[in-house]
């Protein structure tokens, strides 16, 4: 698959540090399985993770932390 940003590198599967922001809170995932592109380096993450990235964002936030940075793990399916 093709890089919709550069157009010319090729996607591979690999790993990413997925930053999240919202009001007070940033919220660090380090080694989040994702496809690079190998031009321009840009990153895609599929839906399921970003679905489960979005949802252990959320349950952070609201317990009140401001800064958190953890290593991504998949849910057991």
């Amino acid at each position: 698959m093709k890089c919709m940003i550069c157009k010319h590198g090729l996607l591979e599967n690999g790993f990413s540090t997925i930053t999240l922001g919202k009001d007070t809170s940033t919220i660090v995932f380090k080694h989040v399985p994702s496809l690079v592109c190998d031009n321009c380096g840009e990153k895609y993450v599929d839906d399921a993770v970003t679905s489960n990235l979005l949802t252990k964002a959320n349950e952070i936030m609201k317990s009140g932390v401001v800064v958190d940075v953890r290593e991504y793990q998949q849910e057991a399916a």
